[in-house]
């Protein structure tokens, strides 16, 4: 049996060293002195038990930005407990694994069979991760096309095997994808980019020029002039947390799945990516765009117009960009960066007091 391990994830929480360091993690006023760990539990959702912004949790875990990529130590059975005083700490204590050993064998710690829970909602984000994407239709034209097949067909399904234009050397997993809507900037109307509809799955069997592939899985039938991108890697990744080093503000271009106001972990589309600062982790705060509205004297001088004249008097009165105003953004929620292209960003909604539309703002959380 492995004696228990107890040993520390997170130390000195500054809220005695530093005010601004106080301002930026805070300990909710209902914290549990304790916390045991199961199974579904995420780094963000066991933060929320302790922390005013859960996304903070990697300055509280003491965690640095390198060595959270794959740093998840934290498994169902595990328990989190709060040490309260002038330097709050998080200490975690390993759950303890048990078997029955003969009296031929001796004791050796156990490799843990649990993988370590995930930052985020893997199940949320795991259709969106690794297929489909967003590209430019210039450089959707580059990737190499699916020619056709020695038999003639122009359909092709599951297990068969098709020639394609050579790709780049050493890749032999691909993703088999077509053109989908163009993703319109909401602000300047320009084109972003196209969704990538996901076909399905194919591998190299003999490279070359052409090179010959075997279709492994389809969504749905794979037509000539289709298109293969790299795989992307199948692993759940390792998230850390962080608000941007700089400025952001981004408009809500799409929402994925269907939906049009997105809720709570629902995946929604930046109209700003990789070329704007945007990177995976990166924390935003989302806000209702404040509308526009008129000069409150050019409506009562309608209203009169109105009773003294009639509709013609009132058209008199038409409000012009001199006699509006702008209400200020209402912050409703937060959304977690998870996947950047070039000019957008796919970003999960953790939390959303109302639903979430086109045009609505995502931008550098002030606290």
């Amino acid at each position: 049996m492995r004696a228990p391990v107890l040993f520390m994830i997170a130390v000195v929480l500054a809220l005695g060293v530093s005010s601004a360091r106080a301002d930026r993690v805070q300990l909710k006023a209902d914290a549990p002195d304790t916390y045991t760990v199961v199974k579904g539990d995420t780094l963000w959702d066991i933060s929320a038990r302790f922390l005013k912004n859960p996304w903070k949790w990697p300055e509280v875990w003491q965690l640095n930005r390198e060595a959270i990529k794959n740093p998840h130590l934290i498994y169902p059975g595990d328990r989190i407990r709060l040490i309260r005083g002038d330097s709050p700490q998080l200490v975690l204590e390993r759950g303890v694994p048990t078997v029955k050993l003969s009296p031929q064998v001796r004791a050796e710690p156990l490799a843990q069979a649990e993988p370590g829970i995930p930052s985020v909602p893997y199940q949320a984000i795991a259709a969106f991760l690794n297929r489909g994407g967003v590209m430019a239709a210039e450089e959707l034209a580059r990737a190499p096309r699916i020619l056709g097949s020695a038999d003639e067909r122009v359909i092709f399904g599951a297990h068969d095997t098709v020639y394609a234009d050579a790709g780049p050397a050493g890749e032999r997993d691909w993703q088999i994808v077509r053109a989908g809507p163009a993703l319109i900037d909401p602000i300047t109307g320009e084109v972003l980019g196209h969704q990538l509809v996901h076909v399905g799955e194919a591998r190299t069997l003999k490279s070359g020029s052409p090179q010959l592939l075997r279709i492994l899985h389809t969504q749905q039938e794979v037509l000539e002039r289709d298109r293969l991108i790299p795989m992307a890697p199948a692993d759940a990744p390792r998230f850390a947390p962080r608000a941007p080093d700089k400025p952001i503000e981004a408009r809500v271009a799409a929402a994925l799945g269907g939906v049009e106001g997105a809720g709570p972990y629902t995946t929604i589309v930046l109209n700003q990516g990789r070329r704007d600062g945007l990177e995976v982790g990166h924390v935003l705060a989302l806000y209702k765009a404040g509308r526009s509205v008129a000069d409150p004297r050019c409506v009562r001088a309608g209203k009169l117009a109105f009773l003294a004249g009639g509709l013609k008097a009132q058209s008199d009165c038409v409000p012009n960009k001199d006699d509006t105003s702008a209400l200020p953004d209402q912050r409703v929620g937060l959304a977690f960066v998870y996947r950047v292209f070039d000019r957008v960003a796919y970003a999960l909604v953790m939390t959303a007091e109302e639903p979430i539309y086109v045009r609505d703002v995502a931008k550098t959380p002030e606290d």
